[in-house]
């Protein structure tokens, strides 16, 4: 549409009886085409989005700013607002991934991503086992006196 209206615009530049008419049909079929081309692109794009690949890095975006840790198929569905069936299998790459694990609760399976979870960091002594906050600038233990390491728990 947007060629054959480009080509009536082009015919319209000549000075004949017809030029009013082609250059209402050129405007026409311009404004069809694009209108035709805007509705296919936002098409490709939301086909786009809900590729199950897509879908699971949004999913583990949805979860992190839920702050849950966890979440249902339904719950993603309803969140994305994709198929169930796209829904489902980015699950399954998540699980592939091994960034989710499902835990059957009841009668509803739940997906938990335990990567997502904070760990808390503390100052430890291997020697003596005393705990020191980690704002502390300490390097040695003050009972023992040996070399204090940071763990995650």
């Amino acid at each position: 549409m947007l060629g054959l209206g480009l080509l009536f615009l082009c015919a319209s530049a000549a000075a004949t009886e017809k030029t009013a008419i082609r250059f209402i049909l050129a405007a026409l079929l311009i404004v069809i085409g694009g209108a035709g081309a805007a509705w296919a692109g936002m098409t490709y794009r939301r086909l786009g989005d809900i590729e199950p690949k897509r879908l699971a890095d949004r999913i583990v975006e949805m979860v992190r700013l839920q702050g849950k840790f966890e979440t249902t198929a339904a719950e993603a569905v309803s969140g994305l607002s994709a198929p169930a069936a796209n829904v489902q299998q980015a699950l399954e790459i998540l699980e592939s991934r091994r960034e989710a694990v499902p835990e059957q609760r009841d009668d509803r399976r739940v997906y938990v991503f335990p990567n997502l979870k904070e760990a808390k960091v503390e100052r430890r002594c291997p020697y003596c086992g005393a705990q020191f906050p980690v704002k502390q600038a300490l390097t040695q233990c003050p009972n023992c006196g040996g070399n204090l390491e940071l763990k995650r728990t």
